[in-house]
């Protein structure tokens, strides 16, 4: 479990509701309304997960693990990546883009230099119109012609999109907070004091 989420969960309790073709996991304080409830439903039927509530709305599939609320647990709370791949839709942005380690990743890869003062002219120039098209949620909106013209001698147009549309880029935390979330209500249910509650309909 990740401790910097530890705040929102003090006195979080778990429910599991059973109906024949879905698994309802509720996770949420009980003084509380709606503030920072998770909702799990797992879809046993078409093998898929939305998630609903406090930190926004998910939903995900994979044909053979995602409707069952066990094998989630054991598949993807430690598996970030994996779980990111199954994601179909979400609330909230999957990525968000740092613009300091973005630069720092250019320098060094395309401009062969540690910071920008060490740029000469017209390459401190290409760079710093470069990133007047960055944006924290999107990353590069726009990559400049010269950008490509400066270096197509050295890589392949290709790769020069590939490296840009990733520089910077890291996942937005309610995802691990979600998967932190689901591993607290499933260690409640099955291995907590034996309050949690389970209903069968």
């Amino acid at each position: 479990m990740m401790t910097e989420f530890n705040h929102y969960y003090t006195n979080h309790i778990a429910e599991k509701i059973e109906l024949d073709t879905l698994t309802i996991i509720d996770y949420y304080d009980p003084k509380k309304g709606y503030e920072y409830n998770l909702r799990f439903i797992f879809d046993k039927k078409n093998s898929s997960l939305a998630i609903t509530g406090d930190f926004g709305e998910l939903t995900a599939r994979n044909f053979h693990n995602m409707g069952d609320w066990i094998k989630f647990y054991s598949h993807y709370t430690g598996n970030l990546e994996y779980f990111l791949e199954k994601v179909t839709s979400s609330s909230r942005p999957v990525h968000f883009y740092d613009e300091e380690k973005a630069k720092d990743l250019i320098l060094r890869n395309f401009f062969e230099v540690d910071k920008e003062d060490d740029l000469i002219d017209d390459d401190w120039w290409i760079f710093n119109n470069l990133f007047k098209e960055f944006d924290y949620n999107k990353g590069f909106n726009h990559i400049p012609s010269e950008f490509i013209e400066r270096f197509e001698a050295d890589f392949e147009e290709h790769e020069i999109y590939k490296f840009l549309n990733t520089a910077g880029q890291y996942v937005n935390g309610v995802f691990r907070l979600y998967l932190d979330a689901y591993s607290r209500a499933y260690t409640y249910l099955t291995k907590g004091d034996g309050n949690g509650t389970t209903q069968n309909v």
